[in-house]
C-alpha cells in the first residue's frame, strides 16, 4: 500500500492571454512539503512547476496507469482551465496556445481515460483553477453556492473524489472576451493555502480522531474559503468511493500512531495479527478522546464479526470485560490504515494514579493524551495486593495475588478501604499497616513507570473515593510520599472520570458520574463547560462495592455446601479463598451471560472428597443482591437533590468502576436519572486518565482548564451540649475558608475543649473526631463572652488547617466584632489560645511566637489512630503580654 501525489502548478504562461498566477508555485511547494511529511501525509510526491504539455502528459499517464490496486492517488492542479465552444475542458500548460487547446493543452477527457485505466480505486483530485467549478459529479455533490456547469464525463468511475476550488468563479471559453479578467491571480492560493494549513497543523481533523479524511478536509476548506472570499464555495464530488479515504494525520494527535497501527492490524489477512490488534484496541478504548474511543470500539465490533472464531471469541471477551453492554447487531466497519510515527516522550512526564481497592493503574501525560503504563507482566492494571511469604519476603501485585489461596492469612487485599483505621498484618518480625501496603503498591507503580520511560517521573495526582474522609486522604498522601511520588493534588474518582469525559467539551454539560469500584461507591454531579470542570455535589458509601456482591455469592455457595454435603466451610481459609475467586469469576460472567457454572473440585479439608458443582443464573444473583442494589439508590438521589437540578437537566450519565459492568447497575442508574442511557466508554481507565489529565493541568501542559472540587463531608465543632456546629458544609467548593467566633458557656470558665469533627450527624459523638484541643488555666470571663476567632481553611487537596486567634479588648468591642464576622449568628462556646495552628496533612501541631506574660496552658491531642506520635505531647505554654 502506497500513497502517491502528483502536483502540477503553472504560475506563468507563454501565451499572454493567460494571466500570471504568482501564488500557484509557492502554494504547490508548501502542499508538497505537507503531503511528503512522514508525520502528516506520508505521500511520495512529484511536483511539476511551469511544465510544458508533453512532459505533463507523460507524468499524468505514468501516475495513473502504473498505480497498484491498493495505492492512494492524489492529483493536485493549480493552473488555468479552458473551455472550447463545445464545452470541452482543458488544463493549460506553460506552452499552451489559446487558439489550439486540442493540441497544446491537456484535455480533461484524457485524464479521465487514464483514471479509468488505473487499477487504483482510491483517487482524489484537487482542482484549483478558473474552471474547477465545472468539474462536478452528478452523484453525492456537496456545495454551498450556485451550481457550475456539470461536466461529469471526465471523472466518471469508481473510487473518484473531486475537490474543486469554487462553483462561483467565472469561467471563459473561446470568444471575444479577454480571459485575463476572468479571475484575480491570487484566488487559487486561497483554496490551496487552506488545504495546506488544515493538514499542516491538524486543524482539518474535525472529529479529533487524529486522521484527516477527505470529507473533513472539504468541510474545513469550505469554511476557510467562504470566510476569505464572499461567494467562493468549494465543491466536493464523490463517485462510488468505498469507505473513508484518509489523506493525513494530525501532528497534534499522539493517538494517531496507535490508531494507524490498529487500523492496519484489524484488517490484516493473518488472523494472528488481527488477534494481536486487540491489545491496541484495549489501549485506545482508554483514551481521553471520545473520537479515539469510538474508533477503537468500531474496530472491536469489526473483530467481533471476524470469520476466525478465535479472533471473534477474544474480541467478544474484551467487549464484555470492558463493560460495553450488549453487542450491537450492526457491526462497525474496519478502518483503513495510514502510516505511523513514534511520539516524543516528555521529560519527567506528570502522572496520574488510580489506587483502587482491587486493582491500581498509573498513566503518563505525554503530548496531549494519556498513555497507560503496563506493569512487568504486560497488564495495564496491577492487583492491589501485598503478601508476606513464610521466608519473610514481601510480594506485590500479581505475585501477591497468586498467594491468595495458599497464603490467605498474610495476603493483604482491599487495603484502600482500611486506610486510617489502624489495621495491620504481622508475620514474625514483619508488620504491615494499610499505609505500608499502599506504599508498596504505589512504589511498584512508580518503578514500572520509570522503567517504561527510562527516567524519573514528574508531579503526581492521586484519586480517592469522593466519600473518603480527611484522615484516609492524608494516609494515602503519606504512603505516596514514602513511595517516592511527588503528590501535588488529590482528586475524587468521579471527578477524574468527568475530567476524562469533558476535557475538550465547550458546551455547558451536566454529567452524573456513578463510580462503583471494588470497595466503595461514589456519585458526583459535575458541570463541564468552557474549560471548567465544577463539581456540584458528591455522595457515596465507603462500605459498599463489588466485593459485597462477591460476598453474596460466597455466602450462597457456603450454604449450598452445608445443605448438600453437611460441611461448614467458613473456618477453612483455603476453601473460602477459592470460593472468593470463584464468586468474582461468576459475577463477571453473569455481566455478559444469563447463566454461569461454578465447578470447584476437592474443596475443603474433609474426610471425603467435596466437589462443588453449582449453576447460578443472573436472576438468582440479582435476587440475592437486591438489597445491595437498593443501597445504590441513596447516593444517586442525594447527589441530584444536593445539586438542585432536575432529571431533564442531566446531559450525560457515566458509569465507571469495574462493578458497574453488572447489567442491574446500569438499569438502576437509568431509572434513577429519568431514563438516561448510561455511557460506559470510561470503564475502567476513565479514573486514571482523569488523574493524569489533572497532572497535565498542574504542569501547565493543558492550558485554560480549571477543576473545582467540593468537600465530601461537613466540618465543624462540638458545642457544649454535644451537638455539632457545622462551619463548612458538605459540597462546598474548595478551596474554602470559614471563620467562627467562639466563647465561654458559663461564668468564670477556666477550662475549655475544642473538638473538630467531620460528618453529617447532629451529635458530635456520631461523627469522626479530627482533633481535640484541651485548654486549662484560662482567665475568667463572663458567660458567652466571645474570646476566640477560629478559622477552618481547607485547600484544593482537602487538607484542613485550623487556626485560632485570641480576641483582645473589652466585652462590648468583642461582641461587636463577633456580630460583624458572624452576621448576627448565635455565638458558639469554644475557646483556644492565640495563634495555635493544626496542619492535618502531616499531623504536626505548633504555635507561632507570641508575647509571654500569662499562665494559660494547652494540651493538643489528635484522636485519629494514625497519629500515634502525637499522643502524650508535652503541654504547650504561652504567656501573652498585657495589651
Amino acid at each position: 500500500m502506497a500513497s502517491r501525489a502528483l502536483i502540477i502548478a503553472n504560475s506563468r504562461y507563454d501565451d499572454d492571454h493567460f494571466a500570471v498566477l504568482p501564488a500557484a508555485a509557492a502554494d504547490a511547494a508548501e502542499l508538497a512539503k505537507v503531503l511528503g511529511d512522514p508525520n502528516i501525509g506520508g505521500f511520495s510526491v512529484d511536483t511539476l512547476v511551469d511544465v510544458e504539455q508533453r512532459p505533463a502528459m507523460r507524468a499524468l499517464e505514468s501516475f495513473f496507469t502504473q498505480a497498484r490496486s491498493e495505492d492512494l492517488l492524489l492529483l493536485h492542479l493549480s493552473l488555468h482551465g479552458w473551455k472550447d465552444l463545445r464545452n470541452r475542458l482543458y488544463f493549460v500548460m506553460r506552452d499552451t496556445e489559446r487558439d489550439y487547446p486540442g493540441s497544446t493543452a491537456i484535455p480533461a477527457d484524457t485524464i479521465g481515460t487514464w483514471m479509468g485505466e488505473s487499477r487504483s480505486r482510491r483517487i482524489v483530485v484537487m482542482l484549483d483553477c478558473c474552471y474547477s467549478g465545472a468539474f462536478t459529479m452528478n452523484t453525492q455533490r456537496r456545495d454551498a453556492g450556485a451550481p457550475g456547469v456539470d461536466v461529469a464525463e471526465p471523472f466518471a468511475g469508481n473510487g473518484r473524489v473531486v475537490l474543486t476550488a469554487s462553483t462561483a468563479l467565472q469561467y471563459a471559453h473561446e470568444g471575444d472576451r479577454d480571459v485575463r479578467y476572468s479571475r484575480a491571480p491570487a484566488q487559487p492560493s486561497v483554496f490551496t493555502s487552506a488545504v495546506v494549513n488544515g493538514l499542516r497543523d491538524g486543524s482539518a481533523d474535525l472529529d479529533g480522531d487524529g486522521l484527516v479524511s477527505v470529507d473533513e478536509l472539504y468541510d474545513y476548506v469550505h469554511e476557510r474559503v467562504r470566510r476569505r472570499i464572499a461567494g467562493q464555495t468549494p465543491t466536493l464530488s464523490v463517485d462510488n468511493a468505498q469507505g473513508t479515504i484518509y489523506l493525513a494525520r494530525s501532528p497534534r494527535h499522539d493517538d494517531v500512531d496507535r490508531l494507524a497501527e490498529m487500523r492496519s492490524a484489524v484488517v490484516d489477512v493473518q488472523p494472528w495479527k488481527r488477534m494481536g490488534s486487540l491489545h491496541l484496541v484495549q489501549q485506545l478504548l482508554g483514551s481521553v478522546r471520545e473520537p479515539t474511543r469510538d474508533a477503537a470500539q468500531a474496530a472491536l465490533l469489526g473483530l467481533i464479526a471476524d470469520q476466525d472464531r478465535e479472533v471473534a471469541r477474544r474480541a467478544r471477551k474484551l467487549w464484555h470485560d470492558r463493560g460495553l453492554g450488549e453487542i450491537p447487531t450492526a457491526r462497525g466497519l474496519r478502518p483503513s490504515r495510514p502510516a505511523a510515527h513514534q511520539p516524543n516522550a516528555t521529560h519527567e512526564p506528570p502522572v496520574g494514579i488510580d489506587f483502587g481497592t482491587t486493582n491500581s493503574a498509573i498513566g503518563l501525560f505525554q503530548g496531549d493524551d494519556v498513555w497507560l503504563v503496563p506493569n512487568a507482566e504486560g497488564a495495564l492494571t496491577t492487583p492491589s495486593m501485598v503478601a508476606i511469604t513464610s521466608e519473610g519476603d514481601i510480594l506485590v501485585g500479581t505475585a501477591a495475588k497468586r498467594q491468595v489461596i495458599t497464603n490467605p492469612d498474610y495476603t493483604a487485599r482491599s487495603a484502600k478501604i482500611k486506610l486510617g483505621t489502624g489495621w495491620d498484618i504481622t508475620r514474625g518480625d514483619l508488620r504491615l499497616t494499610a499505609e505500608d501496603v499502599a506504599e508498596r503498591i504505589l512504589a511498584r507503580l512508580r518503578a514500572d513507570a520509570e522503567t517504561y520511560i527510562g527516567g524519573p517521573l514528574g508531579v503526581a495526582v492521586l484519586t480517592v473515593p469522593a466519600n473518603f474522609d480527611l484522615d484516609q486522604r492524608a494516609a494515602l498522601v503519606e504512603a505516596a510520599d514514602r513511595a517516592g511520588l511527588r503528590v501535588r493534588r488529590v482528586i475524587n474518582e468521579p471527578t477524574a472520570a468527568a475530567l476524562t469525559y469533558g476535557l475538550n467539551r465547550e458546551a455547558d454539560t451536566n454529567v452524573l458520574v456513578f463510580d462503583l469500584g471494588g470497595g466503595t461507591i461514589d456519585v458526583s454531579l459535575i458541570n463541564i463547560g468552557e474549560g471548567v470542570v465544577e463539581v456540584r455535589a458528591t455522595c457515596g458509601d465507603n462500605h459498599l462495592g463489588g466485593d459485597d456482591w462477591d460476598g453474596r455469592i460466597v455466602q450462597h455457595l457456603v450454604r449450598r455446601a452445608l445443605d448438600t454435603h453437611g460441611v461448614d466451610l467458613t473456618h477453612d481459609m483455603t476453601a473460602m479463598q477459592r470460593l472468593q475467586e470463584a464468586a468474582e469469576t461468576a459475577k463477571i460472567e453473569l455481566s455478559s451471560t444469563t447463566t454461569t457454572a461454578i465447578n470447584l473440585p476437592h474443596l475443603g479439608s474433609t474426610d471425603f472428597p467435596l466437589h462443588l458443582d453449582e449453576t447460578l443464573t443472573r436472576e438468582e444473583f440479582e435476587d440475592m443482591t437486591r438489597d445491595l442494589l437498593e443501597r445504590c439508590r441513596r447516593p444517586v438521589e442525594r447527589a441530584i437533590r444536593d445539586a438542585h437540578i432536575q432529571h431533564s437537566e442531566l446531559d450525560q450519565v457515566i458509569l465507571t468502576g469495574g462493578a458497574t459492568r453488572m447489567p442491574a447497575i446500569g438499569e438502576l442508574v437509568r431509572q434513577l436519572t429519568g431514563g438516561k442511557q448510561p455511557y460506559r466508554g470510561l470503564i475502567p481507565e476513565g479514573i486514571v486518565t482523569g488523574a493524569a489529565l489533572q497532572s497535565g493541568i498542574i504542569s501547565h501542559a493543558i492550558p485554560d482548564t480549571l477543576l473545582l472540587d467540593v468537600t465530601s463531608a461537613s466540618l465543624g465543632f462540638e458545642s457544649h451540649d454535644g451537638t455539632v456546629e457545622k462551619v463548612i458544609h458538605r459540597n462546598t467548593t474548595i478551596p474554602a475558608r470559614r471563620t467562627v467566633i467562639v466563647g465561654t458557656s458559663v461564668d468564670s470558665q477556666t477550662a475549655m475543649t475544642l473538638n473538630v469533627v467531620e460528618g453529617e450527624e447532629e451529635t458530635a459523638s456520631d461523627n469522626r473526631t479530627l482533633a481535640v484541643l484541651e485548654l486549662s488555666d484560662l482567665p475568667p470571663h463572663p458567660r458567652r463572652t466571645p474570646l476566640i476567632d477560629v478559622v477552618l481553611d481547607i485547600d484544593a487537596n482537602s487538607v484542613l488547617c485550623v487556626t485560632a486567634r485570641e480576641l483582645r479588648g473589652d466585652t462590648r468591642q468583642l461582641h461587636s466584632r463577633a456580630q460583624e464576622l458572624q452576621q448576627a449568628r448565635e455565638l458558639g462556646y469554644w475557646v483556644t489560645l492565640e495563634e495555635l495552628e493544626v496542619q492535618y496533612l502531616t499531623g504536626r501541631v505548633w504555635s507561632t511566637p507570641v508575647n509571654r506574660s500569662s499562665s494559660a496552658k494547652a494540651v493538643a491531642l489528635v484522636r485519629s489512630p494514625r497519629w500515634q506520635t502525637l499522643r502524650g505531647l508535652t503541654p504547650l505554654a504561652w504567656e501573652p503580654s498585657e495589651p
